[in-house]
């Protein structure tokens, strides 16, 4: 399989970047045991003179945690979620979209708004948490920040505007389900075909129009069915 192969089985099916989810384990000092339990990423592939390696544990601001092999398990895959990161527009990638791996466990599931971020997306009964990450490169160009799909997500059910943090500098973002369920790649495609739809419905004079016609859980399933029963994909919002 060549890398841009390689490249777009990991966007559609799940990859886990920044190194291999593992969970601490067996820990018997007193500040080791609090670790105990955690997930984390390790960061280096081979480990130290001490046999230990570099692990970033979720919830610890740190650079990460030297631990040995021993005391660290590898995630199981059916303990990871499916993700979607939405790129910006100065990233470039030839999916505008990909999924990416986290543990069940990990705080972004566990800190966040159970009504999710995107203020559509929870009236139609799928919440979804929208949290903006680092870029894979510079973005400093003119435009290179858009990100008109993470806009679209942050709109207001009632005028289609999205708040004015939202419509500039974005940058890529990481969308995801609070309850800690999949989101999988073709998810991603519905959701983002449903806000193509419907913005050009706000562009109607106002007054004149009832966004609840639209901003509901049956208007949206219509889609994705529509969308789930042309293409035969395999979607788990529906």
């Amino acid at each position: 399989m060549s890398n841009s192969e390689a490249a777009r089985t990991a966007a559609l099916n799940g990859a886990v970047e920044g190194g291999r989810w593992v969970r601490i384990t067996g820990l018997t000092s007193v500040a080791g045991q609090i670790l105990n339990g955690k997930v984390g990423q390790v960061l280096n592939t081979t480990p130290n003179e001490d046999g230990r390696l570099q692990v970033k544990i979720d919830g610890d601001t740190s650079s990460g945690k030297l631990i040995k092999e021993a005391n660290i398990t590898d995630v199981p895959r059916n303990e990871l979620v499916k993700t979607c990161r939405l790129s910006a527009r100065g990233e470039g990638s030839v999916l505008e979209h990909k999924v990416l791996l986290f543990p069940k466990d990990y705080s972004m599931f566990t800190n966040c708004n159970p009504k999710g971020d995107s203020p559509v997306m929870a009236r139609c009964g799928l919440p979804l948490a929208v949290k903006q990450v680092n870029p894979y490169k510079d973005l400093s160009d003119f435009g290179a920040t858009d990100n008109q799909r993470a806009t679209y997500l942050m709109i207001d059910p009632i005028t289609g505007f999205a708040p004015y943090q939202w419509q500039t500098k974005v940058g890529p973002v990481l969308v995801y389900r609070p309850d800690g369920l999949d989101l999988n790649f073709y998810d991603m495609v519905c959701v983002n075909t449903y806000f193509f739809e419907i913005i050009d419905l706000y562009a109607r004079e106002p007054g004149a129009y009832d966004p609840m016609k639209w901003v509901n859980p049956t208007y949206f399933q219509r889609i994705v069915r529509r969308e789930r029963d042309q293409f035969n994909w395999i979607l788990n919002i529906i």
